[in-house]
């Protein structure tokens, strides 16, 4: 009669176990996540500033609007570990996890799609490089059409952006990662990847903008000046264009 018992308790530390890591393929490479490889017919309106906003928004040339609907692309293999509609700043979200191999080491990373308009992946789904993850959004209305595009080294961060340090301790430099890894050995294996545990707002906390933006400071475009009630909020249009697809210029959405 002992046995049963000692049976279930087997069973439950084997499944607790078994969702304790995901298995994922390493990555061959990574490429960018609009018109890969090189996001012909896209540019960087924002980029990454430390403490600010903490990842790139991907617009359209000739004017975002022409880039609502447009496809978004994983950067590499992975596995998805979340996607659904978190709403406040955010919307419509995909994060992937990646691993690959690099100095004979194995190393994690997530990728996070923001403000999308479609999902179309699910949570726990394997990913190849330049697979379809969504399209462009603009959150319910929130925002002009782009893409914000994060990649994380803390892999506690989801959308919770006080979960990291807010800086290159905890972020990635989305362009130069990828830049610098667009071929990668040892890709294609199936390697153990650690589960994801992201806090997450809900109907009952659905969070004020400034618990994900505690630190935001007023931002300037042009002459005049507007408080910031979150790092990802921007304005109608864009100032500038990149001039060929491999220029990526920082520019900023003028106020009006």
């Amino acid at each position: 009669m002992r046995l049963i018992p000692m049976l279930l308790l087997l069973l439950v530390v084997f499944s607790e176990n078994s969702h304790a890591q995901l298995i994922s393929r390493t990555a061959d490479g990574f490429t960018l996540p609009v018109a890969p490889p090189e996001g012909a017919g896209f540019y960087k309106s924002r980029g990454f500033r430390a403490g600010g906003h903490l990842g790139e928004d991907w617009v359209t040339d000739g004017g975002s609007d022409k880039g609502l609907g447009r496809p978004v692309y994983a950067i590499g293999n992975g596995v998805v570990v979340l996607a659904r509609d978190v709403r406040v700043a955010w919307g419509n979200v995909v994060v992937i996890r990646h691993s690959w191999i690099e100095n004979r080491q194995l190393k994690f990373a997530d990728s996070l799609y923001a403000h999308l308009d479609r999902i179309s992946v699910r949570e726990g789904q394997q990913i190849s490089k330049g697979q379809q993850v969504g399209t462009i959004g603009t959150n319910h209305g929130m925002y002009p059409p782009h893409l914000h595009f994060e990649i994380h080294r803390d892999l506690s961060i989801g959308v919770n952006h006080a979960a990291g340090t807010r800086d290159l301790r905890s972020y990635w430099l989305p362009t130069e990662f990828i830049m610098a890894r667009r071929q990668l050995a040892g890709g294609g294996r199936n390697v153990p990847t650690p589960s994801a545990n992201f806090l997450l707002p809900t109907a009952d906390h659905p969070w004020s903008l400034g618990h994900f933006w505690r630190n935001s400071k007023k931002s300037t475009h042009g002459k005049s000046a507007k408080s910031s009630s979150s790092a990802s909020n921007h304005s109608g249009s864009t100032s500038q264009k990149a001039r060929s697809p491999s220029t990526w210029k920082v520019n900023r959405y003028t106020d009006h």
